[in-house]
């Protein structure tokens, strides 16, 4: 298990985290939106593009901290 030589490497790991988890679900409801407009589907592409990008975000945080479970 790797460890962290100082507490701001970890402080920084955990912001990445959280970025790389906002990340997904903010890209996931812009492209819902964007297909929205394109089909004229509101909401339901935004919906599923949240769902979407929810679930990208927890795979990508897990391959992210599997190293340290």
């Amino acid at each position: 298990m790797a460890k962290f030589d100082s507490p701001w490497r970890a402080i920084g790991f955990a912001g990445l985290v959280g970025i790389d988890f906002a990340i997904c679900i903010v890209a996931g409801v812009l492209i819902g939106r964007y297909v929205d407009r394109l089909l004229s589907t509101n909401p339901w592409c935004m919906l599923i593009g949240l769902l979407l990008g929810l679930a990208t975000g927890v795979y990508s945080v897990y391959r992210l901290i599997r190293p340290y479970l």
